[in-house]
């Protein structure tokens, strides 16, 4: 991947809250290409803020909190840096905290930081998770290669299926280029639209449920053998989720990218990358708003897989723009698909029918008879 294109990438995946990891050989500009960021979203009409935090010296209770005895006990008080992030986030800032010389950092710390990584918690203040307009926490990694850092290490396995992994593709021309320009910040970086989990996340979801369900467990989760290839990507059901948004962010400022697609899919889940882009290429589902808009004309497809991944991603479809029409609309098409085989539809629509996920007052129609729901 050239370096115009990684930034697009590393731009989505912040947007999209997926925690990055970037490797490289030692003063490549790793760090530098993190600073030049602030301006680079500033630019694009994104305040953003980027905070350093340097792995190896840094401890525990810099990321879990420091004890401190209070009249209501022992309480985890988060330090200064996180204090800082919320009120930056607070005023409306994209807030990049970049966890520099990962490889570095002794498993006790890495172990501290996982619900930092995943909850967006220090000790026990709640960060503001990001969302497009608005301001919050995101996280970027870095580090050398474990044989060019100093007392290096391999990344502990559940740090590193909390993270996307990529290359830092910087190479001796486009360092040149970047030298005689005093090294700009990147321009023209996408800007996700507010709204692209609503409109996208149910159908990368929904592929992925059906891959994974005809792929098997492995699949699902495989671990890698080689203690030293778990400090990479490897598929879970943490990294599959990660990859679902990674993907719809994707979809919503460069449809159709299937170079941005792979390098997203293969950060997260390695090698189920490939066999997952082929699977999906095959699957032709037809789109959820098409049948929402014509459900009698729903064709249940006679591949299980396919029923499956078509029928959940009518359900996501509704679930993320729920109004009764559109509900509906849902369960005639399920219902007419019912007629064929009724049992995915049945499942879909009971997903449909629970308490959670029908409109206020809604009636449920004629299938819903056929299924328990609350």
């Amino acid at each position: 991947m050239d370096f115009a294109r990684f930034v697009q990438l590393v731009a989505i995946g912040l947007q999209a809250r997926i925690p990055l990891h970037i490797t490289g050989f030692p003063g490549v500009g790793k760090t530098e290409f993190t600073k030049s960021l602030e301006g680079a979203f500033t630019r694009a009409g994104i305040a953003c803020k980027v905070i350093i935090l340097i792995g190896s010296i840094r401890e525990p209770q810099d990321f879990g909190g420091f004890p401190v005895s209070t009249p209501d006990g022992v309480r985890l008080l988060p330090m200064a840096w996180a204090r800082d992030a919320k009120r930056l986030a607070d005023e409306g800032a994209m807030v990049i905290v970049f966890l520099d010389e990962l490889t570095t950092v002794p498993p006790t710390t890495q172990a501290a930081m996982l619900r930092l990584l995943t909850e967006n918690i220090c000790g026990e203040l709640a960060l503001p998770d990001y969302e497009p307009g608005r301001g919050g926490v995101v996280y970027l990694c870095a580090s050398n290669a474990v044989e060019w850092a100093a007392g290096g290490q391999e990344i502990q396995a559940p740090m590193a299926n909390r993270l996307w992994h990529g290359e830092f593709p910087m190479d001796h021309e486009t360092w040149c280029d970047m030298m005689v320009s005093d090294f700009p910040a990147p321009s023209d970086v996408p800007v996700l639209p507010a709204d692209y989990l609503r409109t996208h996340h149910h159908r990368q979801r929904a592929s992925i449920a059906a891959y994974v369900r005809a792929a098997g467990r492995k699949a699902w989760m495989a671990p890698p053998d080689d203690p030293a290839k778990r400090s990479g990507p490897w598929p879970s059901g943490r990294t599959w989720y990660l990859a679902s948004r990674f993907l719809a962010a994707i979809e919503a400022v460069a449809p159709g990218d299937r170079v941005l697609q792979a390098q997203a899919l293969s950060g997260l889940i390695g090698d189920e990358a490939l066999p997952f882009l082929e699977y999906r290429e095959a699957l032709n589902l037809p789109d959820p708003e098409d049948v929402l808009r014509d459900p009698r004309a729903f064709v249940l497809p006679e591949r299980v897989d396919r029923a499956y991944a078509a029928c959940y991603s009518l359900v996501g479809a509704v679930i993320n723009n729920k109004t009764p029409q559109r509900w509906e609309s849902a369960m005639v098409a399920l219902g007419v698909a019912a007629t064929r085989n009724a049992d995915i539809p049945a499942a879909a629509a009971r997903t449909l029918c629970a308490r959670a996920n029908r409109p206020e007052g809604q009636l449920l129609l004629q299938l819903a008879r056929l299924v328990p729901h609350d």
